[in-house]
């Protein structure tokens, strides 16, 4: 299957490790508590990933973007418990902080910014292309008006990977910019300019991050990994080439997007937009892998984490295709979900995924 758009075709088609300082469930401001005593959150499971894992120099940037553009909450911050950092084998001695951030009223889509002290760092994707392979790309949100978060992120001394575009996908216009927040982490913003968009309620400024992008150099492994091992489906797949040169949202060179085709599967647990995986693949390209470098305490979008019913089966399938766990499994205490059974894997792009089970 080939669209001739490629921006149009794809969205038409459509911490880490905390010790809890203070809690907020519900609209308004956070509310400080003692540590333990927050409400426990029991997530859905099949919904896709709860939760993004951003990591980053300084909290305060990205948080601030985030509350004062998109008046997002905070739900939780607190210090990374010196277990969950051994469970990752970071040197003793390692500390940090987190903020667990959501949009107003939101149970999904949230996003764990995580800061690490005592260690050294380096970035996911140190100068990367758009198509190279490692870690996750961008988080993808949806907005009023995309052009506005450009103009945020410029105000802030942030650039984009382009300016934003208005194409056509059948009776829709759509407008998209890629904005490039700190620490490496990207922001897809995707706005509706006709018709209007229905069922989103939180598009002043920025949505919840409904889809997590990731670059990839063999995007069968990765459908193998999370089709098979992690239960997500195909809810659009094909390849992308558009007519007419371009300047596409990947700053790719205009006269290659007429060429290169960008092979894509969105990638979900069941239908509608929450906790998608989009795998894509510039076919004809190649670039750098960053794979090795998308685990703590590297800077940047370090993975994203999913509930699941029974961690022991989900690890056998991932067995039965030669993944094994990268951490755990573990018994620990995560806010704001209490006890879980955690594990770590990584899929063959290096694609971190962490997976946990509620009692």
């Amino acid at each position: 299957m080939v669209f001739r758009s490629f921006a149009a075709a794809a969205l038409g088609a459509a911490a880490v490790f905390g010790a809890p300082a203070c809690a907020q469930m519900g609209a308004g401001p956070p509310q400080t508590s003692e540590p333990g005593v927050a409400e426990r959150f029991v997530a859905e499971t099949g919904r896709g990933w709860q939760e993004a894992i951003v990591s980053v120099r300084d909290l305060a940037p990205v948080r601030d973007f985030m509350v004062d553009i998109a008046g997002y909450e905070v739900m939780e911050t607190g210090t990374l418990d010196p277990a969950w950092l051994a469970a990752w084998d970071l040197p003793q001695g390692a500390g940090g902080a987190y903020a667990l951030l959501r949009s107003p009223g939101k149970s999904v889509g949230w996003v764990r910014l995580v800061r690490f002290d005592g260690v050294e760092q380096d970035l996911i994707r140190p100068g990367a292309q758009a198509w190279d392979q490692g870690g996750l790309f961008s988080l993808m949100v949806r907005s009023e008006e995309a052009a506005e978060m450009a103009d945020a992120a410029h105000a802030r001394g942030w650039s984009v990977f382009n300016q934003p575009q208005i194409f056509q996908f059948g009776p829709l216009s759509i407008k998209n910019v890629v904005v490039r927040l700190p620490d490496g982490v990207n922001l897809a913003v995707y706005s509706r300019v006709s018709p209007p968009v229905e069922g989103w309620d939180d598009l002043e400024g920025f949505s919840y991050p409904f889809n997590a992008m990731a670059m990839v150099h063999d995007i069968e492994a990765e459908r193998a990994f999370f089709e098979g091992g992690l239960g997500f489906s195909p809810f659009w797949e094909g390849d992308y080439i558009d007519t007419e040169e371009v300047d596409t949202n990947f700053a790719m060179p205009n006269n290659l997007s007429v060429e290169i085709a960008r092979r894509t599967a969105i990638l979900q647990q069941r239908e509608g937009e929450d906790g998608r995986i989009e795998l894509m693949q510039f076919v004809g390209l190649s670039g750098e892998d960053f794979s090795n470098r998308a685990v703590p305490p590297n800077l940047g979008i370090l993975g994203v984490r999913i509930p699941v019913d029974d961690l022991a089966a989900v690890l056998e399938r991932l067995a039965a295709q030669g993944v094994s766990p990268a951490a755990g499994p573990q018994t620990r205490t995560l806010a704001p979900y209490g006890e879980i059974t955690w594990t770590a894997v990584r899929s063959p792009s290096g694609i971190l995924i962490e997976l946990y089970e509620q009692p």
